[in-house]
């Protein structure tokens, strides 16, 4: 307990040195706010003409589509704002050497990366997911229980859990090698399009590798699918396999990297 409640200090101390920082530069805060805005409504504005022409997508109805592309958004919200700056500015601190001053404190290295540069303008576009996802509730008549709610948050927790562990492990590559810019754009395209695209709409071998070798079809899908519909046993096992395997996989790697690492000064 006292290791939980030391982290969860200093998640609120980086919190809020990172908003006071933010707040010195507002026109920047709130700019990265109006674009992820206007890409939402982007989103939104392609799915709203996708439907217009056709009354399912594999059978998913508009309002799933909806609930799809809200659950999306919330999740995009969340890892940008927790975790997505201070994962990607990994393999700049490893080429440069400045990783030195991070390995030399008395915090879990990885955890002072991961958390320091949290962006709370990020978090905001939350909102109008969440705004989608009641909506979409709504008109699909669902009935709204306990387990409803929990499940969900539970599979919105390991779909952070599994984005990040991917993000990691894409970042930790840069102790092997020294560009991975073709790997970041590898990631954008995958992500581009699993976000866009529900995992159900895939077959075959293309479900085998968006679902369990590069498993990014899973993240806004599977909670998608487990509040408007059913969520099998089966898929239940998937997930919790895949996350594990993901987190396991990406700790070894970064692992292996950290015994790579040569410091500024060697």
């Amino acid at each position: 307990m006292k290791t939980i409640t030391r982290h969860l200090r200093l998640i609120k101390m980086f919190f809020s040195f990172r908003m006071s920082n933010q707040m010195i530069y507002r026109a920047s805060f709130w700019t990265a706010f109006f674009v992820d805005v206007s890409l939402f409504l982007i989103h939104l504005a392609v799915f709203q003409t996708l439907f217009f022409n056709v009354d399912s997508i594999n059978g998913w109805s508009k309002y799933q589509m909806v609930f799809f592309v809200g659950t999306f958004t919330l999740i995009d919200g969340l890892e940008m704002w927790l975790y997505f700056f201070g994962v990607t500015s990994i393999p700049m601190k490893i080429r440069e050497g400045k990783l030195d001053i991070y390995l030399t404190k008395p915090v879990n290295t990885l955890f002072w990366l991961t958390f320091e540069n949290t962006d709370i303008g990020s978090a905001f576009i939350c909102i109008p997911g969440i705004i989608m996802i009641v909506t979409a509730s709504i008109n699909l008549g669902i009935r709204i229980t306990l387990w409803k709610i929990l499940g969900y948050i539970l599979l919105l927790i390991l779909m952070l859990v599994l984005l990040y562990s991917l993000m990691l492990i894409i970042r930790s590559l840069s102790f092997f090698f020294i560009k991975t810019g073709a790997l970041d754009e590898l990631e954008g395209e995958l992500i581009s399009i699993s976000f866009r695209v529900p995992g159900v709409v895939f077959r075959g071998i293309t479900k085998l590798i968006l679902y369990v070798l590069l498993p990014y079809a899973l993240i806004a899908t599977i909670p998608t699918q487990f509040f408007t519909d059913v969520l099998s046993g089966d898929m239940w096992l998937l997930v919790l396999g895949v996350v594990t395997a993901f987190v396991l996989l990406s700790r070894w790697i970064w692992r292996m990297g950290l015994k790579r690492y040569g410091s500024a000064s060697s």
